[in-house]
């Protein structure tokens, strides 16, 4: 009876410290305001998942789909990460487990580590890539993400009916898939050129599908955001794979399509080199080839992309 009374006791004073500190920190409060502050506070349940019609069902890569929210340690924070890029969504909320201590100062390694978001973002779909990522967090360990979107709704609608137009062209289902892939890897070379800043000077869109597909311009997220959406379009397995780069090579991104039991290594940017003549050439030299036969011209984390080795 006394423990039972003491545990009231606990309760109560931690109830008025909650209460001064809300008080203190919002101004005077009223009565509802202050039981909603302390619900919100206490109240630990994550958003729900909606996903929108680009979400890719793969099962690749060192992260996995989930629908646990709480998470317990970092590998299940870097599932949650992917199950909310992946998504479409642009804001979620979740909540560390009592019993991950580490869990805030593992959530803000990820959000600094720009590669590893990278290579997640390489795993999921075109439209649902992000562009930025903002990060909140309370002491009782909320978690907010807000996610802003390479694609906006316009560009989307914009890309869709351009892919509509470009697939009567060049796109014959009567074919192979192999067959179809060499029409999108030959269409998109040679209608684009690769964008040399000092050329043609910067450009965002240079780094999307709307400067393979419109401006004939593009950089090396461009050829690949674009080859990619051709391959969805055709239910042909495919992801965009990154070497994040080191002090003797740049940053990349190129194709990795599941063909006849293998994953195929395809780079558009390199099969369309930059060259000093004014010339037009495509190439073939990185067309589906796989990891042993590009021999190591491609590098990147074979860690995470385990799958490709």
């Amino acid at each position: 009876m006394i423990g039972d009374c003491m545990k009231f006791l606990k309760f109560l004073v931690v109830l008025l410290t909650i209460f001064a500190s809300f008080t203190f920190a919002y101004g005077y409060l009223s009565d509802k305001e202050v039981i909603s502050t302390i619900i919100q506070f206490y109240d630990r349940t994550p958003s729900k998942v909606v996903n929108n019609e680009y979400v890719k069902d793969l099962d690749v890569g060192i992260v996995k789909p989930t629908n646990n929210f709480i998470p317990t340690n970092r590998s299940e924070l870097l599932n949650i990460y992917y199950t909310i890029i992946s998504s479409g969504m642009k804001e979620f909320t979740f909540y560390c487990s009592n019993q991950y201590i580490n869990c805030i100062n593992d959530m803000i390694e990820i959000n600094d580590n720009a590669d590893l978001l990278s290579q997640i973002n390489s795993l999921v779909s075109v439209y649902n890539s992000f562009k930025s990522i903002k990060t909140s967090y309370t002491s009782n360990g909320k978690i907010t993400l807000y996610i802003s979107r390479v694609y906006s709704d316009y560009d989307i609608k914009m890309i869709n009916e351009k892919l509509d137009d470009i697939e009567k062209d060049i796109i014959d289902r009567n074919k192979s898939d192999k067959d179809n892939i060499l029409a999108i890897h030959d269409y998109i070379i040679n209608n684009t050129k690769y964008n040399d800043d000092e050329k043609y000077g910067s450009n965002e869109k240079a780094n999307t599908a709307v400067g393979a597909l419109f401006l004939g311009l593009a950089k090396c997220n461009g050829y690949t955001d674009a080859a990619a959406l051709f391959m969805d379009r055709l239910n042909i397995k495919n992801v965009r794979i990154v070497s994040v780069g080191d002090e003797y090579t740049e940053p990349h991104i190129w194709n990795l399509v599941y063909l006849n039991g293998k994953w195929l290594h395809l780079d558009l940017t390199w099969d369309d080199p930059v060259n000093n003549l004014n010339k037009d050439f495509l190439y073939h030299d990185n067309f589906l080839k796989t990891t042993q036969e590009d021999d190591n011209k491609h590098l990147f984390d074979k860690d995470f992309y385990y799958f490709a080795k």
